[in-house]
């Protein structure tokens, strides 16, 4: 693979992921010189497995569907979880429903996030109820700013205590399951301790 290719590569995830001021500082230094150059006297090297998982994440299917397909592969893989480590799971459930919402509204996918909303609202209306009917006028990406609850999801980290055994749990589940788009949700919007 070229250095230009890794460039390309670097790019469409930092697009992908929305980091415009990243994106456009890495626009502008390879202008003045290739991205090997401007890492000085130090010899870049790219490990390929980490080339190949950006290339990957740049290029995967994160259309509306796969929100509903990932989450719908999380809720079940927790409500089949043994009842030792059930408990600690279902916490992460309402988080990840959120944020896959907000994500889907975000993207102006108004009609995917409805849906996605509807099939998954029950399971959380016992303890979330009044957080449900904020949410439910959230129906388009200016209502993101406009919401406090909303805002509040995507401003801050939501607290998620669970055991190391859970812990580690989970993250197996997310790797092995192809699960990434809910891997980087739990990563940047869930603080898990």
């Amino acid at each position: 693979m070229k250095e230009e290719d890794y460039d390309r590569i670097v790019l469409a995830y930092l697009k992908r992921k929305g980091y415009k001021n990243a994106e456009a500082a890495l626009k502008e230094e390879s202008k003045t010189q290739p991205l090997s150059e401007a890492a000085g006297d130090r010899q870049l090297s790219l490990d390929t497995s980490i080339a190949n998982h950006i290339y990957f994440f740049s290029r995967s299917d994160n259309g509306p569907g796969k929100y509903k397909e990932n989450y719908g592969r999380l809720r079940s893989w927790v409500q089949s979880s043994l009842d030792l480590y059930k408990n600690e799971l279902l916490r992460i459930l309402y988080p990840v429903f959120v944020h896959c919402f907000l994500e889907l509204v975000s993207k102006g996918q108004s009609a995917e996030a409805r849906a996605f909303f509807q099939a998954y609202r029950e399971d959380h209306e016992r303890l979330h109820i009044r957080d449900l009917q904020k949410l439910e006028g959230v129906t388009c990406p200016s209502h993101l700013q406009e919401t406090d609850l909303a805002k509040t999801f995507l401003e801050n980290k939501v607290n998620v205590k669970l055991c190391q055994y859970s812990f580690q749990l989970l993250l197996t589940f997310l790797h092995g399951s192809d699960c990434m788009l809910l891997l980087g949700i739990v990563n940047e919007h869930i603080n898990l301790q």
